[in-house]
């Protein structure tokens, strides 16, 4: 096998594949990335057994082939070759010879068939979604994905689809992100589980992607795909819970301010917000909203700030990083908060987007 490749591109593919490969396998073949070699292009692909990714790199081949090496070590040898053009052979006793100007790396691979093989994702729905769309629902909500192993449902998200929306739903139990968008094209009614690092990996894979990603999804597994990356991941078996069940209705005080001075402040309190709970408390009175901590090893902090709000006084009091990763995550000017009483989940939505908000649960004063 032979090819040429420009430094720059073989670099940026594996870079973004990296982060696949475990530093610390528990198979040596899953710490190495497979380059399969064909007509015009170098499809690299890396497998932690949950997440697998295929990547093409446009390529100058003179022969075609495919062999495994270690992910890591070639990543370094590339990232120190000078920025120009390299030249790849493989040889039929699973070694690399990598050149670029007067520099020669001679690698050891492992066998081919020693790599694991692609899933095969059954289909039982099929959608399409514009790749922006899906990486910006993905931002927007990923950041209330429970950690928790003992509830592993949570640990990824809901995707659901029909008459032509798409929804996506994230909860950790104490906060819950809800975003949903229209489809290119829907195939009927369905849901799935899509875990955490698959939602990262995407994020990454698709930063620069134009037009639609196909997404597959079959029994166990999911398919997503563009003309250069295909991504297959495991999905989580279980029941998500009922969202809708979640979300407030008929809050009767609702608060408008701008994102950015809301979340200056409450980056400010936050730093005085030292106990578990991060609590940053929320004194609302007509035309101005207060927000303050306080420590007992640190110290306190108040704040006033103008918002948009003519209803009777009222205090609540919300975790101070959970008020930050909803407004860093708001791209709108403003943020409308929507409140009953002091014990009831506050609903955050950006002005002008009734179709992506935010819930928060109260920490009691």
């Amino acid at each position: 096998m032979e090819l040429k490749v420009a430094q720059k591109d073989f670099l940026k593919a594996l870079e973004t594949i990296g982060s696949v490969v475990s530093a610390r396998p528990t198979l040596p073949i899953l710490g190495n990335v497979l380059i399969e070699v064909r007509k015009g292009e170098a499809v690299l692909t890396a497998t932690d057994l949950e997440v697998r990714i295929e990547l093409k790199v446009k390529a100058s081949v003179k022969r075609e082939g495919k062999l495994t090496v270690p992910a890591k070590k070639l990543l370094e040898i590339v990232r120190e070759m000078p920025s120009e053009e390299l030249q790849i052979e493989f040889d039929s006793a699973a070694r690399m010879l990598l050149s670029a100007a007067k520099c020669e790396f001679k690698m050891l691979g492992l066998p081919v068939d020693e790599f694991p093989q692609c899933p095969e994702v059954k289909r039982v729905a099929e959608i399409k979604v514009g790749a922006k769309v899906l990486v910006e629902m993905i931002r927007k909500t990923l950041y209330s994905v429970s950690g928790d192993e003992t509830r592993y449902v949570l640990n990824g998200a809901l995707l659901e689809w029909e008459k032509g929306e798409l929804r996506m739903i994230t909860t950790d139990g104490r906060r819950l992100a809800f975003m949903k968008r229209p489809l290119g094209a829907a195939g009927g009614k369905g849901e799935a589980i899509v875990p955490t690092k698959a939602l990262q990996e995407l994020v990454v894979l698709l930063a620069e992607a134009e037009g639609d990603v196909a997404v597959l999804v079959g029994e166990g597994y999911a398919r997503f795909s563009t003309a250069q990356v295909d991504l297959v991941t495991r999905l989580i078996d279980g029941t998500f819970p009922d969202y809708d069940q979640v979300i407030p209705k008929g809050q009767d005080k609702k608060m408008v301010v701008e994102t950015a001075v809301f979340l200056a402040a409450a980056r400010r309190v936050s730093l005085m917000a030292t106990d578990r709970s991060n609590q940053a408390r929320f004194d609302l009175k007509e035309g101005m909203l207060n927000l303050s901590s306080a420590s007992h090893e640190v110290g306190e902090v108040k704040e006033d700030i103008p918002v948009k709000y003519s209803g009777e006084a009222l205090s609540v009091a919300y975790n101070a990083k959970f008020l930050i990763d909803v407004l860093k995550n708001t791209d709108a000017k403003e943020v409308q908060l929507e409140l009953s009483t002091a014990l009831a989940p506050g609903l955050f939505r950006p002005v002008g987007d009734d179709n992506y908000l935010c819930v928060v649960m109260p920490i009691r004063l």
